[in-house]
């Protein structure tokens, strides 16, 4: 059994489809088939159903999927744990972050691995969760980091950094701050003018349906698809908005905003990192995740 035969799998199983799997694997169709066919002789099963030019996963492809992913997570695991052994690195790690994990997070990541690194060239791109999946999956990025995403792709580690509850942004002098923080709830804050970014931002789609479920109809006085010009509104009295502690870094807290807690929203939102599990991960950005894991498990240990 061989590794690009588990790739190629997870692979399939992620696209339900050989062609769209050759594809993400950067090889021939005709490639990949013969090697799912040669693992699946090896294991004596049919992992693939075949049917009309289709694929599905047999009871047997469910269940060995999971060992798949469990192997290639501990090769992975190795490849990290071997980048310490390395020496002076050099070369590019490409990046891709959402906006909001930018001035919270990436920049002292950024910095510490610099110093460390200073021969490594960073090249960091701002996107939405959604297409840092995709530029990550077929190999353009090599780390990016994610908030609360949807689906996790069968050819990618997608590994939970922190999570955080949806809070209120209101201005630094907003009735608001003022009143107990038992009475800031979804129906308090609906009653006020709001801001929200445009539906294209994983954090609307969560407010929506937030408030869906409460049977309350989104009508925000402004939509914008910037964060940062989202909190410039707020800052200047022109209404209020739904945020994660993460999209306001503290310095931003004693400069005309304050983020409150709302009482009745107790569900609580991912941010991750994500790389590939197998393949063209270069040494480079195996150290980076092994760094940022790292400040992960120190964080957590204080």
């Amino acid at each position: 059994m061989e590794i690009r035969q588990l790739t190629y799998f997870l692979a399939a199983v992620e696209t339900q489809n050989f062609r769209k799997a050759a594809e993400l694997c950067y090889v021939a169709q005709s490639a990949l088939s013969r090697q799912i066919a040669a693992l699946e002789q090896e294991l004596g099963v049919e992992l693939f159903e075949r049917k009309n030019k289709r694929i599905f996963l047999t009871p047997a492809g469910h269940e060995f999927a999971a060992y798949a992913r469990q192997a290639l997570e501990q090769l992975q695991q190795g490849q990290l744990s071997m980048a310490r052994l390395q020496g002076e690195f050099s070369g590019t790690l490409r990046i891709a972050c959402i906006e909001p994990l930018l001035s919270t997070l990436l920049y002292s990541l950024a910095t510490h691995f610099h110093q460390q690194y200073p021969h490594i060239y960073l090249d960091v791109r701002v996107a939405l969760t959604d297409e840092i999946l995709t530029l990550v999956e077929q190999g353009e990025i090599d780390v990016g980091f994610l908030f609360d995403p949807l689906v996790r792709p069968e050819l990618l580690v997608v590994q939970e950094l922190f999570r955080e509850p949806l809070q209120l942004l209101v201005p630094a002098q907003h009735p608001l701050t003022r009143v107990p923080a038992e009475e800031i709830t979804i129906e308090r804050i609906v009653s006020e003018p709001l801001l929200l970014l445009r539906s294209t931002f994983r954090l609307r789609r969560i407010i929506d349906r937030v408030l869906l479920q409460r049977g309350i109809a989104v009508q925000p006085i402004i939509e914008i698809d910037a964060v940062e010009g989202l909190k410039q509104l707020v800052r200047h009295g022109v209404g209020i908005s739904l945020v994660t502690a993460a999209f306001v870094p503290v310095e931003q807290r004693d400069d005309g905003l304050a983020i409150l807690p709302i009482v009745d929203v107790v569900e609580e939102f991912l941010f991750a990192i994500t790389y590939r599990r197998v393949g063209p991960l270069p040494a480079v950005a195996r150290r980076f995740v092994e760094m940022v894991l790292d400040s992960k498990l120190r964080l957590q240990g204080n």
